[in-house]
């Protein structure tokens, strides 16, 4: 929710509350959408694997399966709003606490969506986390984000 309070308000400055509200709540639905393709994937790749061999996962129901595993919260959105905030200032130098140095923002956008994507394939242990709802609300934010950009920018170009 920091992010959201650090980000979010310069871009609903921006923007505008009516397009940053319709942003946030399309993107928060699109990653929960991606985090359910994902496990539903994980589902089949894990019964074809128990398949083979005739034992295990194949007498657990598919609804059982996905219902073991809940998605919570809002960090897609808020991913998207990274995403945004990279997008229409890259070149914002940040402070990131334990690196001594400025990083601008498309730097630091990359860096987060590379982190989740590693975390993502990597399958770690104890590893609650829905990393690709994360990438997923980075993918649902960069269309609006770059499709509305461009209209706009095309606008100028007119005047």
């Amino acid at each position: 929710m920091f992010a959201v309070w650090m980000f979010g308000r310069i871009l609903e400055q921006v923007w505008g509350p009516k397009r940053f509200l319709f942003y946030y709540l399309v993107c928060g639905i699109g990653a929960g959408i991606i985090q359910e393709v994902v496990q539903y994937i994980h589902y089949e790749t894990v019964l074809s694997a128990y398949d083979s061999v005739n034992t295990g996962m194949a007498i657990i129901p598919m609804e059982e399966y996905l219902n073991m595993m809940t998605t919570v919260g809002a960090s897609g959105a808020v991913y998207a709003i990274l995403l945004a905030f990279g997008m229409l200032f890259p070149n914002q130098q940040m402070f990131i606490f334990p690196l001594p140095v400025p990083i601008k923002a498309k730097y630091f956008v990359i860096g987060y969506a590379l982190i989740e994507l590693y975390a993502g394939f990597a399958n770690s242990a104890g590893d609650n986390v829905a990393h690709f709802a994360h990438l997923g609300g980075m993918v649902f934010g960069f269309y609006p984000d770059y499709v509305l950009e461009k209209k706009e920018q095309r606008k100028w170009l007119l005047l």
